[in-house]
């Protein structure tokens, strides 16, 4: 892995020895679990972050990973129970899985790609789901037969799905493919988000109807 820091205007340097620290750590510890190539990890500093943890990352193609960090925001300097790690393991397992089927252009492929994503940063850093994961079962509910419909659609919107829109509620998209994945894997107690990393995301289907 190779960090590549923008800080032109030194927003960073306070903190660039903990990023290097921190970001080192999640990647040694999800390379031992993952088909890992050699990757670029960018790191900005700006406020386009997720409000709750003062970070965000982006995996967009085989090999890179944006991060950006809000450096004045307290939950990212407290980064409690290693969330910032916890990111980067979770943007991770997206880069090695682009390295096999990609992270999918349908809904049924993206969901899958992010309930395994997420479930991954569970097993390197064995810690509870993140709020995005943790929607209730209760609010995913009424909108699995629509789910369904659109498994195959890669025009299903996914900034309405995974962000939040008048018709779906915020990280539907997210808790909806953690709770896909934790149902295939109670059916199948020897797996691991890691071993899954290129698995077809149509064997996650059958699952949408326990939901």
């Amino acid at each position: 892995m190779t960090l590549h820091f923008i800080n032109a205007r030194h927003q960073l340097s306070g903190i660039k020895d903990w990023l290097t620290d921190s970001l080192g750590t999640a990647f040694a510890a999800s390379a031992a679990l993952l088909p890992l190539g050699d990757t670029d990890v960018i790191i900005t500093g700006g406020n386009r972050v997720i409000p709750e943890k003062g970070h965000l990352g982006y995996a967009p193609e085989k090999g890179v990973i944006y991060v950006t960090v809000d450096p004045d925001h307290a939950s990212l300097r407290a980064n409690p129970d290693q969330s910032l790690e916890r990111m980067l393991a979770h943007e991770l397992h997206h880069c090695s899985r682009w390295d096999g089927p990609g992270y999918g252009t349908t809904l049924g492929e993206t969901l899958i790609s992010e309930g395994l994503a997420g479930h991954f940063a569970q097993e390197v850093f064995n810690w509870q789901p993140e709020p995005w994961e943790s929607v209730e079962t209760s609010v995913l509910r009424p909108h699995v037969p629509r789910a369904r419909e659109e498994w195959n659609n890669a025009r299903y919107g996914h900034e309405e799905w995974f962000f939040g829109s008048a018709a779906l509620p915020r990280w539907l998209g997210y808790s909806l493919g953690y709770q896909l994945v934790s149902r295939y894997l109670t059916a199948h107690p020897h797996g691991r988000a890691s071993a899954l990393v290129h698995a077809d995301a149509e064997i996650f289907l059958p699952h949408l109807r326990e939901i």
